[in-house]
């Protein structure tokens, strides 16, 4: 990856556009959560050689990272009240590992 979202290898106009548009959705949403800038900070966009579009994020601070996993299971949580049916269904949650 460039790292540096440069245009690089075929199509990588669009590739770019798409990281783009990602990286700055990411940090419309962490800011939206009301995290401090810091925590967004080294979210950019990337391209591969090949020109496929990825979001590099960096490192995060744990205590962002709980305060993003907090507010996301809450969402999931205002989900599944939402849809009919879904405390017969049980939890809407997707465990991930160990």
């Amino acid at each position: 990856m460039t790292g540096l979202g440069l245009p690089h290898g075929r199509d990588s106009s669009t590739g770019s556009a798409v990281a783009q548009r990602a990286s700055e959705g990411l940090k419309a949403v962490l800011a939206g959560l009301g995290l401090p800038e810091r925590a967004y900070r080294s979210v950019r966009p990337a391209l591969t050689s090949a020109g496929r579009p990825y979001v590099y994020v960096g490192l995060l601070d744990a205590g962002d990272v709980e305060a993003i996993t907090t507010s996301l299971r809450r969402q999931l949580d205002q989900g599944a009240e939402d849809r009919p049916g879904a405390e017969a269904r049980g939890s809407s949650r997707c465990h991930r590992g160990g």
